[in-house]
């Protein structure tokens, strides 16, 4: 199918951004479509990520909210196919659920080998859950010891637990709820140059990281669970319709982060 041009709500026109239709043409490949109508509310999302300078901070999203498991498992930026392990369940258009025992998403994506954007001291990750879960487990990680460790947990009874490419941060969780987009990342060489957020807006620090890696993460990022030295580990029963990672963003960037993605979200129906 041959698409190029867009006649946009705003009154202009312009061609489809190329690295939305090389998604769309890599979806086809791994065995998936896009629909026009789908197409053009991925565009809308790279648009404006490009528009804020947040596309080339980024190494990779993945929308789980997607018209087809093709499609959810085909990252946007790299073109990369994640792996749905052990049978976690895909709902067209809202997430993929992980039944917190075996099931998991494999995203292929190895920190310390396929990072551009993303680099020791300079770390983003992200994730969007749709359910509100209270567990010690982790929604989006991996960690390859020596403190190298890229891991979170969207909401453990009342705070956000994570590791930025080390070990241990927490940070004071509101609202109460694991739903929604969880941020955190890693912007210095001190313990304390880390950060978490929720919906965008920072959250207040219970407690720095207690370690440090010194390079990134040799495994790959696994989602629903994380992925410690090639097994899963923490795993989580939780409906995550989307993660993204790569450099450390700032407040400013986090919160036109959710934005955007709260906007992808709601152009199918996925949002909460």
């Amino acid at each position: 199918m041959t698409i190029a041009f867009l006649n946009r709500a705003r009154g202009s026109t312009r061609a489809f951004d190329a690295d939305v239709l090389a998604w769309r043409d890599a979806v086809t490949v791994n065995g998936g479509s896009v629909s026009l109508a789908r197409l053009i509310v991925v565009d809308q999302f790279v648009f404006s990520e490009k528009i804020a300078g947040l596309w080339a901070l980024t190494d990779d999203y993945l929308g789980f909210w997607a018209e087809n498991a093709a499609q959810a498992l085909t990252s946007l930026k790299q073109r990369r196919l994640a792996t749905a392990v052990n049978s976690p369940t895909f709902t067209v258009d809202r997430d993929y659920a992980f039944n917190g025992t075996s099931s998991y998403g494999d995203t292929g994506f190895v920190p310390g080998s396929h990072a551009l954007a993303m680099s020791i001291s300079s770390a983003h990750a992200e994730v969007y859950e749709r359910t509100n879960v209270s567990s010690a487990a982790s929604s989006l990680g991996v960690n390859s010891g020596a403190n190298r460790a890229i891991n979170v947990f969207p909401r453990n009874v009342n705070a956000v637990q994570v590791a930025a490419n080390g070990l241990g941060a927490s940070y004071a969780l509101s609202p109460l709820t694991s739903a929604g987009l969880t941020q955190f990342g890693r912007n210095g060489a001190t313990v304390s140059d880390v950060y978490g957020a929720k919906n965008g807006v920072d959250l207040a620090q219970l407690a720095p990281q207690s370690a440090l890696g010194a390079s990134l993460p040799s495994h790959s990022f696994y989602v629903g669970g994380a992925n410690v030295s090639g097994a899963l580990s923490q795993a989580r029963a939780a409906a995550v319709g989307y993660v993204a990672w790569g450099a450390a963003l700032n407040s400013g960037q986090r919160l036109t982060r959710y934005n955007n993605v709260q906007a992808w979200a709601t152009s199918v129906g996925a949002q909460v």
